[in-house]
């Protein structure tokens, strides 16, 4: 079974998602997660469907500690088929790390806003660019994709509001690097709809067609589905989501859950898309999920369900 493209064009009528719960919506758990926990909930998002599944992190485990174990789930996750395992690196050792680990997508974060940049990673924004280098230059050698999604790209909770000319340039200076995705990221969620298609337009004047755009959207003011359709008439096809809605940013003040996979997955559905994703599956994902975790997720899905039976089939284009 061949591994998913992620450098492949997508229909119209489809949609990419990434899962990024097991990176994303557990490094700022405030209790250890098994890495049981972690290994199961990999095996049952691709098993649900999910084509990209963002593993892990190789970071400082003393910036992010439950991550720490993320080498390990890596090879406990080996051989899960056409499924891309995907880890968030944010320099050229960590990069090395992924590799080594048998990471098919290399996965960074560059920030628009100053502040953020050098509280998340220790760099300011040109610096961060400048490591992204030698990111790319590590993903080439072994022959893989790299995505970088750009934090705080509609507001930081330092700096305020972000002009979309300000997430342009940082985009088209990272668009020269080669990677194959740039992923707008609304890191506090602050963005509304008009944002996203003023920030997405300003960004693809820039960065033209070589450089596949997407939305990485956190639900925190509860406008995610909303900005996620407004990405989808703006031609945007590749979204990051978190199963359950775990997520947040340690880094980032008031920055909570990232958009519901499965609730996103039901929009997508409702407006005949294709994700390729069972939805009831994933829906029982997150029960599992919240229920090892011993915490109520901001599900909709998980509270009410679909508002009919699912009967969208399964089948990525």
């Amino acid at each position: 079974m061949s591994r998913l493209d992620v450098t492949a064009a997508i229909d119209d009528d489809a949609v990419l998602l990434r899962d990024v719960g097991p990176r994303d919506g557990l490094q700022s758990i405030d209790a250890e997660v098994s890495i049981e926990t972690k290994v199961a909930m990999v095996q049952g998002l691709v098993a649900a469907g999910l084509r990209r599944v963002e593993v892990g992190s190789f970071v400082s485990p003393t910036a992010v500690p439950r991550m720490a174990d993320s080498g390990d789930v890596f090879a406990a996750t080996a051989g899960l088929g056409k499924t891309s395992r995907e880890g968030l690196v944010v320099n050229e050792r960590g990069a090395h790390a992924a590799v080594a680990a048998g990471a098919d997508v290399l996965v960074s974060v560059v920030s628009v806003s100053e502040t953020f940049s050098r509280r998340n990673v220790g760099m300011s924004t040109h610096q961060a660019i400048a490591e992204m280098a030698a990111v790319c230059a590590v993903a080439a050698e072994a022959s893989l994709p790299v995505s970088i999604n750009l934090s705080a790209s509609f507001g930081c909770a330092f700096e305020g509001p972000i002009e979309p000319t300000a997430v342009a340039d940082v985009a088209e200076a990272l668009a020269e690097l080669g990677p194959t995705e740039l992923l707008l990221a609304d890191t506090i969620g602050a963005a509304a709809p008009s944002d996203v298609r003023a920030v997405v337009a300003a960004v693809r004047e820039r960065t033209g067609d070589g450089t596949h755009l997407g939305l990485h959207l956190h639900d925190t003011r509860g406008l995610a589905l909303a900005n996620a359709a407004a990405g989808l008439d703006a031609g945007i096809r590749r979204f990051d989501a978190s199963v359950g809605g775990l997520g947040g940013c340690p880094f980032s003040p008031g920055a909570t859950g990232n958009v519901c996979t499965e609730d996103l997955v039901h929009l997508f559905h409702a407006e005949g898309l294709s994700t390729g994703i069972d939805l009831d599956e994933l829906i029982a994902v997150a029960s599992t999920i919240e229920s090892a975790l011993d915490r109520t997720l901001p599900s909709r899905m998980l509270r009410a369900g679909p508002r009919f039976r699912d009967r969208t089939e399964p089948s990525f284009r």
